[in-house]
């Protein structure tokens, strides 16, 4: 973008700064933040404790300062301060140059006090002080809460000359103190003969986290009707920036008065407003809503990278924030009228942002505690791919990447990181949200947590999450790998139209204490919609019209399923965040909305995906133990043509794979190329596997136990591929999601497809469509006959053979090497039905040499039915349909959910007959576990030698 065109720049005609509020050291070694300077017109930073925990435990960018202050004797606190200061002396260093030449007034890097001083008035002066003189830069600011506490710190550090940030305001009264503390600041210092000319001082207002608080107050008052409701509805999303602009207003009073002009004529400069939070936290707000607002003469806007990136790709500069002032003031008036204080919002906020902040502190002493120990002992590799044969084109594609500046491009959100073409472009720029949705929902997370307790105080007993593929696998995960938490509720995940296991679900539940979340991304999902309405009929005929405060919605701003949650008074609406794919979305309100329920440390849950996160976003050198690393080797490894990337995962993690089937098989599964996750199938000696084979083996809690190293050398000596990921505990899930979300972008650049489309799922729908308007015009659709019968078995879509274990024996001999063999279960899920089927793949695989699948439907429609018709022809695919021992109708459709999965199984069968797959189709029968037997002993049969 030129520079007289960038929107970043021509803030800077209306009078504000845009300041960075993140910090790095790669920015720093790489060039990056100077290019900021330059071309963006970048006048500061700040930072915190949150930043430089992610950036520390995210990285090893970090790692050789912390050996040598580790082996000097230094304590965790000495080793924060250490690494702190020479990343904050840097950046003044960069921002140096700006300073002089604006006489001061620009290029200030802020630094914060420890936030557990937060109460502490004498500590805060004294920590204050020392970091002032040990960083020993003019264009340093010290940042100090705005605590009653704080107040009397501001104003005796100002006194003694020390640039200081205020920060944690919220409160119009609170700021009136803060400009008081820092004008009888300069007065004292005049009084006591010292200059005042290069002091300086911002009062950072914290933005968004005021709407966070405040919208769902509103929305209840709006949900209940009456007076009120219009009230709260006009004045909804508007509080904070209404709160803004009066902020601004005691601005020009406070330093237009005479006392400040006393002051001024001795050089005195008044204390500038900093917007602070200005990220966008709710996905039906635009992403620069706290900029475009509050642009104005005299202040400061700090942007995290997503926002700024945002502005610079639309913003749309204009100096608002002197408009619709008395506005702004009846925003705050109706507020107060309809029986919110906006001062107990505001205190409230500065408790919870104390302990904000004071968590992320306490965890980085925490990690650097933890290094430190490692520095001193051997350190275990979290990630360690080996690869005996591949390694030098992974890291020749690693270099490519470097050299294309991939990183960088990805994180500002530029689509030609991946493809050209137009349409791609606009696909993937309205796709890359999950990149920074953890830190988003870090703002949720209280709010999710207080909406699950009061969920479980109300009475309920049972959560039943509804949903398919990509809003329904990370909530499987939570409810299969996660124990039930003593303040959680019982999860059970509905993602399936098979009649036997939704009235499994219904009669395990107590139908009247349970609630039903109804989750999907467009609003429009077949088989959601049908859930929804089912249960929804069931809770009317026990509750009347209360049956809808039994539901919740998680779906995308304005879809359908907004307005039937309203239509039916659910108990709330989750709006996710638009740019986010459903298979992208585990970290988003689809994933944390049920574990929250469960009793998931979410927080924890997220902290962990930062961490990850922060490690995928070095821009100058792609670290070993990175997303975009792993990413880069699972894409080369599948062009030299090991694209059955084979998931060892311990028992309680299994789900997990499933989780990642969706990601990779559904990202890359097109142009007749993809990555086919092998999940779930249990490990075989080396022998077993074709040249085909990547191995992931994820290890938890601790090093490798002696089996899994034994695993991995025999598949290493046997010349495969092997990644090795070591989890702490569970909760390593967050960082995982991340990771995976990460390498599968990054595969798709390193293969050249768009990671971010799904070009053949929409057949299979329309082919289910199409099947369901013939039911409801003509009453059934039309099937063909099988082609040989044996015992409960009936084949269809085979050539005709003497008996059924022939058959199988001339349709599995079409089998090659590259080849895989993929089970569709139309069927209820149960543990007898597993074993079967792990057991049949397990016979092909160890006869063929072949990978295996297995995928329920219609589950594996919305997760690997991608691949299966846009990846390479080389699936060898087994449809597994039964009878049903019984049916239930969905309400207002004319069919049963029977009926719908015949059709999605024949919708998909008509799907890959019509791309040229080689597929079967065996109906087991009326008895499922009969015709399962059956179908083992052909099969062991047709394997014989």
């Amino acid at each position: 973008m030129k520079t007289s065109n960038n929107p970043l720049m021509k803030i800077q005609e209306f009078g504000q700064s845009i300041w960075l509020d993140y910090i790095r050291r790669d920015m720093l070694l790489s060039g990056e933040l100077q290019q900021l300077v330059d071309e963006d017109g970048l006048r500061g930073v700040t930072s915190n404790p949150q930043i430089f925990y992610t950036a520390i435990a995210g990285s090893d960018e970090y790692d050789s300062a912390i050996n040598s202050l580790a082996l000097e004797g230094k304590t965790e606190i000495e080793i924060y301060e250490a690494l702190a200061f020479a990343d904050i002396q840097e950046t003044a260093d960069v921002f140096r140059p700006l300073y002089d030449a604006s006489d001061g007034r620009h290029g200030f890097v802020s630094l914060e006090v420890a936030p557990n001083l937060a109460r502490r008035t004498e500590d805060t002066i004294k920590q204050a002080r020392n970091y002032w003189h040990a960083v020993n830069r003019p264009n340093l600011l010290i940042k100090v809460p705005a605590t009653r506490e704080g107040l009397i710190a501001i104003r005796q550090l100002i006194g003694e000359g020390i640039n200081v940030n205020i920060t944690l305001l919220f409160g119009l009264d609170r700021y009136r103190d803060v400009a008081e503390a820092y004008i009888a600041g300069l007065e004292d210092r005049l009084a006591s003969g010292q200059p005042i000319d290069r002091i300086a001082s911002v009062a950072s207002f914290f933005l968004s986290r005021i709407d966070i608080l405040v919208d769902p107050k509103l929305e209840e008052i709006a949900d209940k009707g009456g007076e009120t409701a219009n009230i709260a509805r006009s004045i909804h999303g508007n509080v904070a920036i209404a709160s803004a602009k009066i902020a601004y207003q005691i601005y020009k009073e406070m330093f237009s008065s005479d006392r400040f002009r006393r002051l001024a004529d001795r050089g005195g400069r008044p204390q500038r407003v900093l917007w602070a939070s200005t990220s966008t936290k709710n996905p039906d707000y635009s992403d620069v809503k706290y900029v475009e607002a509050l642009i104005g003469p005299d202040t400061v806007n700090t942007l995290p990278m997503e926002t700024l990136n945002a502005y610079r790709d639309h913003g749309e500069p204009a100096p608002r924030l002197e408009e619709n002032v008395q506005e702004a003031e009846q925003t705050l008036d109706r507020l107060n009228q309809i029986g919110i204080n906006l001062n107990e919002v505001t205190r409230r906020l500065v408790e919870e942002g104390i302990e904000k902040f004071n968590k992320p502190y306490d965890k980085l002493m925490e990690e650097l505690k933890q290094k430190r120990k490692e520095a001193l002992e051997a350190r275990p590799e979290h990630q360690q791919m080996r690869a005996p044969n591949c390694r030098e084109a992974i890291d020749e594609s690693v270099r490519s990447l470097e050299k294309q500046d991939f990183v960088k491009r990805m994180w500002r959100k530029d689509p030609t990181a991946w493809k050209s073409d137009p349409a791609d472009r606009q696909t993937i720029s309205n796709a890359l949200g999950w990149l920074h949705v953890a830190d988003k929902m870090i703002s949720a997370a209280p709010h999710l947590q207080r909406f699950a307790t009061e969920v479980k105080k109300s009475g309920f007993r049972h959560v039943v999450h509804m949903g398919m593929g990509g809003s329904s696998l990370a909530p499987l995960i939570f409810a299969r790998s996660f124990p039930l938490a003593p303040n959680g509720l019982p999860l059970s995940v509905l993602d399936t139209t098979d009649p036997g296991t939704i009235l499994q679900i219904e009669r395990s539940v107590p139908l009247a204490e349970t609630l039903f979340i109804v989750a999907s991304k467009s609003g429009t999902t077949t088989e959601v919609s049908a859930f929804g309405d089912y249960f929804y009929e069931r809770l009317k005929s026990i509750k009347g019209s209360a049956a809808g405060d039994n539901f919740v919605a998680i779906t995308d701003p304005r879809t359908p399923l907004v307005e039937l949650a309203r239509k039916r008074n659910f108990l709330q609406i989750f709006l996710n965040f638009s740019d986010i794919g459903g298979r992208y979305s585990a970290l988003s309100y689809f994933g944390l909305v049920p574990a929250a329920l469960m009793g998931v440390d979410v927080p924890e849950l997220l902290e962990r995906a930062l961490i990850m996160m922060y490690s995928c976003n070095a821009t100058s050198h792609i670290s070993e133990e990175s997303g975009v690393a792993l990413g880069a080797a699972i894409g080369e490894l599948a062009n030299l043509g090991r694209n059955k990337l084979t998931l060892l995962t311990p028992p309680d993690l299994n789900t997990f794979g499933m989780w990642l089937e969706q990601l990779l098989a559904e990202s890359t599964g097109k142009e007749d190329t993809g990555i086919l996750p092998v999940a779930g199938e249990d490990p075989g000696d080396p022998e077993v596997y074709g040249t085909d084979r990547n191995f992931v083996c994820f290890q938890i809690g601790g090093t490798e136990n002696d089996s899994a190293a034994n695993r991995v050398k025999r598949l290493l000596d046997a010349g495969h591929p092997v990644t090795t990921i070591q989890m702490g505990d569970k909760l390593d899930i967050g960082q995982e999601f991340f990771r995976w979300e990460i390498a599968t972008a990054t595969a798709g650049a390193v293969m050249g497809i768009n990671p971010f489309d799904q070009p053949n799922v929409q057949e299979s729908k329309e082919n289910t469509n199409r099947l369901l308007k013939e039911i409801t015009s003509k009453g059934t659709f039309e099937e063909e006959l099988p082609g040989l019968k044996s015992g409960p078995l009936s084949f269809y879509h085979a050539k005709e053979g003497s008996s059924a274990s022939s058959l199988l024996r001339d349709f599995f001999g079409q089998c090659s090497p590259g080849d895989y063999i993929a089970f569709q279960a139309y069927l209820t899920e149960n543990s007898a039905t597993d074993r079967a089927l792990q057991e049949m793949r397990l016979l092909a695989r160890d006869k063929l040499h072949v990978a295996t699948t297995v995928g329920y439907g219609p589950r594996y429609l919305h997760s690997t039915g991608q691949f299966h018709k846009g990846g390479p022809n080389s699936g060898i695919f087994v449809q597994l349909t039964a009878k049903d021992k019984e049916d239930i109708s969905i309400p207002g459709a004319g069919y049963t959910f029977g009926t719908l999965k015949r059709a999605q199984a024949k919708g998909d069968l008509d799907a890959l007959l019509r791309h040229g797959r080689r597929i079967l189709r065996i109906d087991l029968g009326r008895n499922t576990d009969e015709g399962l037997a059956a179908m083992q002993q052909i099969m062991r049969e047709a394997f014989k030698s």
